[in-house]
Order: C-alpha cells, then sequence, then structure tokens
C-alpha cells in the first residue's frame, strides 16, 4: 500500500471515528446538555389562545396571540382582552407583550392601550405599563398614564384605577377641560 492511501485511509477512519463519536454524543441525549433553560425554549408554548370568563357579573374575554410558559412566568405576546358589565359598562385593552409571575400572582402588561364605555360616555387611555395582582380589585400604572373622555383629558405619574371606574393619582397629575363647540 502507498503511502497516499494510507493517509487516505488514516483520514477517512479519523473522520468515521469523529462522527461516530458525535452522533453517540448527541444520541445520548444527556439532560444538562440539552435542559430548556440552556437551550432557552420554553416548558410549554400555545399559539392564538382565546378564552372567556364570567366573574362577578363580567363578561371577561382574552385573545392571546403567543402564550410561553418560562419556569416561574408566563409570557404573553400580543394580547387583547375586553370585559362588558351589564351591556352598558364595556373596557378593552391591548398589549403587545406581558408578563404573569406565578410565584407572585402578578401580570405586567407594555405599551398598554384602550379604551371604555361606561354608559353614555365613552374614552380612551394609554401606559407604558399596566400592573395588576390576583384578587385586586384594581390596576396601578406604576410608570404613568394618560386617559381621555368627552374633551377632559387626565394625565399622572401613578395611577390606580379601580374595576369600578375610579382614577386616582400620586406622585403628581394634571387634568384639563375642553368645552364642547357649540354646533348651531
Amino acid at each position: 500500500m502507498t503511502i497516499m492511501r494510507r493517509v487516505g485511509l488514516a483520514l477517512l477512519l479519523a473522520a468515521a471515528f469523529v462522527v461516530v463519536w458525535y452522533a453517540a454524543r448527541d444520541a445520548s441525549l444527556e439532560v444538562d446538555a440539552l435542559s430548556v433553560g440552556r437551550a432557552d425554549l420554553p416548558d410549554m408554548s400555545l399559539e392564538r389562545v382565546r378564552f372567556q370568563r364570567e366573574e362577578d357579573g363580567v363578561e371577561w374575554t382574552a385573545s392571546v396571540n403567543l402564550v410561553e410558559h418560562r419556569g416561574e412566568e408566563i409570557r404573553l405576546e400580543s394580547l387583547e382582552l375586553s370585559a362588558l358589565e351589564d351591556g352598558r359598562r364595556r373596557a378593552g385593552l391591548s398589549s403587545p407583550f406581558g408578563v404573569f409571575s406565578e410565584r407572585e400572582r402578578v401580570v405586567r402588561l407594555s405599551d398598554v392601550e384602550g379604551s371604555f364605555v361606561f354608559g353614555d360616555r365613552s374614552g380612551f387611555f394609554e401606559a407604558p405599563e399596566a400592573r395588576w395582582a390576583d384578587g385586586e380589585r384594581e390596576v396601578l400604572f406604576e410608570k404613568g398614564a394618560s386617559f381621555s373622555s368627552d374633551g377632559l383629558h387626565f394625565e399622572g405619574s401613578v395611577v390606580r384605577v379601580t374595576f369600578s371606574g375610579v382614577f386616582s393619582a400620586e406622585k403628581g397629575a394634571s387634568f384639563s377641560w375642553s368645552p364642547p363647540e357649540n354646533q348651531d
């Protein structure tokens, strides 16, 4: 056998050994090498989720484009939430991203926009972040929020809004009113 053939055979055997070694290593499926945490994969992922629930006379409807369970967090992408009470009170909000902490039982939504109708009054709101804790009857806007309704405009640095529609502000707020124009 010539030297070139021996070198070629040695390289072929070395390559075959490397391929077999990698295949055996990957096939062993070691738990720590393929753990969800290291791969940054969710424990569970659901797409296009929609559900309805009635609680205390309010019909809640939620639509979420993507729900991912990661450890003690549930991540939400593209959330639409609406509430209907007695046919005369409606509220809705949307958020591109949110996180629910299972340990704290708190949900935080980012870049929140929404609307509300209470009887014959309607309005809009927006906030960089909204926080709600399980069991609470209010939503906290820790990074501020603005609300507009029928010529009224309210902005606050830290705003709390109860489910009954009461607004309160901490650390500064502004309020303005524009009377309606005459429709002669």
